[in-house]
């Protein structure tokens, strides 16, 4: 199991393993266990940064770690709201 991964950590090396800029949709979609309609809703709302690569699309982690954030954050103030 020389090249296996598991949460960013290559088995054979103490070092962290660079995560790519892009995902493909289907990479965001099981990243955030969510479907098709909902990433390209996603994406159509300005929620996720994208562009298209010949057929594909590509997603930038970055807009991923930056749209999980935003996600927090409101459901923080949602519950700091409800006390």
């Amino acid at each position: 199991m020389k090249d296996c991964a598991v949460f960013g950590k290559d088995l054979n090396s103490t070092a962290p393993r660079q995560r790519p800029l892009v995902a493909s949709v289907n990479e965001c979609m099981h990243f955030l266990k969510i479907g098709r309609a909902k990433l390209y809703e996603l994406i159509n709302a300005g929620e996720l940064e994208s562009y298209r690569e010949g057929c594909s699309r590509k997603i930038l982690w970055r807009s991923v770690d930056t749209y999980i954030e935003r996600r927090l954050q409101d459901e923080a103030q949602r519950r700091n709201r409800g006390t």
